[in-house]
């Protein structure tokens, strides 16, 4: 592992990983993939596969919940597979090789094999979101990880934007929405080969200095149960669970074009050119509080990162209300609130994960991500969306949306003044013990 040292006004050394953004760059590919992991497309066509296939509401929910029900099961599974082998080489097979699973998904002649489709390519789908965030906090330390997160997902987000125009040309194919799985699978492969071309694995804890057997590669096997109940005596990460699992605003992302068609009344095309403003602010927000979560940090180390994602969460709530509860005359004032949600909505991505690294040891944290992201995360967001498929076909998605991302959001942001004490706590109770390693 090749290392500059860095010495600080304090004359604390932090350790730099020589091409970590180069590496950070390879990941783009990884975590755009995963968020193109298909029920995203289905989403966006589901008025043209309703037609064709005949596919409900109520079954859009289930659709939409897969990934994070899948990521439940195999997220854990996936970080234990990286802590035994290579992780650069598990994230090269899971987007290189088994993401060509999302051509067959095109194939489908029926929602049946549509679903077992789905399936098959989530198995290898869940596995970017752990590893690919482990990798980011090992090839950072913490007063860069909030710009890493943010340019890793900000670019990967841009990615997005000249998928909707993409979507919304193929809306107008009857066999558009095959097309695009097609195209989904050629460009997985794709992200493999740049991943293993680009990818540098620095070893777990390098970012933090930290060279004993504990945070070496070779000392890890699968993921055990006594670990994860010391990742559960850590207060800060288990409330930040919880707020994650009050997460209500995944709920625009996946469903949205579908609120936009149904309750808002827009065809297809406009919705899916709708999103596009809530994707510009969604990046917005990634990159540009990558930056200002990083200095409020530095200037506010106690509680700057805490007070951060509260605020960001309270101003959403207010915007989410106007954004969907109200009806407009003009597409521009919802293009702005849109906007504006996505920006919100996504700025809280370069904080929350600094936060978890910041309280959890470095041998731990893909454990501790996998339940963030691939557990926590992802039982939040399968009940929204099912609920949302299930309620809405009775009762319409308006009140929802209300619901979801309005109020149990405000909860959200009352459950965050409950980290502020133990944050300072655990921040320091891990410091302590990684000087006494060195």
């Amino acid at each position: 592992m090749a290392v500059e040292t860095v010495v600080s006004p304090s004359t604390l050394e932090k350790p730099k990983i020589e091409g970590r953004w180069r590496s950070a760059l390879s990941l783009t590919f990884a975590n755009m993939m995963d968020n193109n992991e298909g029920t995203g497309f289905v989403t966006a066509m589901f008025p043209l596969i309703r037609a064709q296939l005949g596919m409900s509401l109520g079954m859009l929910g289930w659709i939409i919940a897969l990934p994070k029900i899948m990521a439940v099961f195999f997220g854990p599974f996936w970080a234990s597979i990286g802590r035994k082998y290579n992780r650069k080489k598990v994230l090269v097979f899971v987007t290189g090789i088994w993401g060509l699973w999302a051509i067959a998904i095109g194939f489908a002649q029926n929602v049946t094999q549509l679903v077992i489709f789905l399936i098959v390519s989530l198995i290898g789908a869940s596995a970017s979101a752990p590893l690919m965030q482990e990798l980011l906090m090992d090839l950072f330390g913490d007063d860069e990880r909030g710009r890493a997160m943010s340019i890793v997902f900000g670019l990967s987000g841009i990615f997005v934007l000249p998928m909707l125009g993409v979507n919304a040309w193929l809306s107008g194919m009857d066999s558009g929405w095959r097309y695009g799985f097609y195209g989904a699978g050629i460009l997985s492969a794709v992200s493999g080969l740049l991943i293993w071309i680009f990818l540098k694995d620095p070893g777990r804890g390098a970012s933090d200095g930290v060279q004993q057997k504990e945070a070496l590669q070779e000392s890890y096997g699968f993921v055990k149960w006594s670990e994860v109940k010391e990742l559960f005596k850590v207060k800060t990460f288990v409330l930040m669970l919880l707020q994650r699992v009050l997460s209500g605003h995944l709920l625009m992302a996946s469903m949205g074009i579908v609120y936009m068609t149904d309750v808002l009344g827009f065809d297809l095309q406009t919705a899916n050119l709708m999103m596009m403003p809530y994707v510009v602010g969604a990046l917005g927000g990634m990159f540009s509080f990558g930056y200002i979560g990083d200095w409020i940090h530095r200037k506010y180390p106690k509680y700057g990162r805490i007070a951060t994602i509260q605020f960001l969460q309270g101003v959403y709530v207010i915007i989410a209300f106007f954004g969907t509860q109200l009806f407009y005359d003009s597409l521009v004032i919802y293009g702005v609130l849109f906007f504006l949600m996505g920006f919100f909505a996504s700025s809280n991505m370069s904080v929350n994960r600094p936060i978890v690294a910041s309280v959890v040891k470095p041998e731990l944290r893909g454990t501790a991500f996998a339940l963030f992201v691939s557990v926590f995360e992802s039982i939040a967001w399968a009940i929204f969306n099912v609920a949302a498929g299930q309620i809405g076909e009775r009762v319409g998605l308006k009140p929802v949306f209300l619901t979801v991302l309005v109020i149990i959001m405000a909860i959200n942001t009352i459950v965050i003044s409950f980290i502020y004490k133990p944050y300072l706590h655990d921040v320091k109770a891990l410091k302590a013990e990684l000087a006494a390693r060195s």
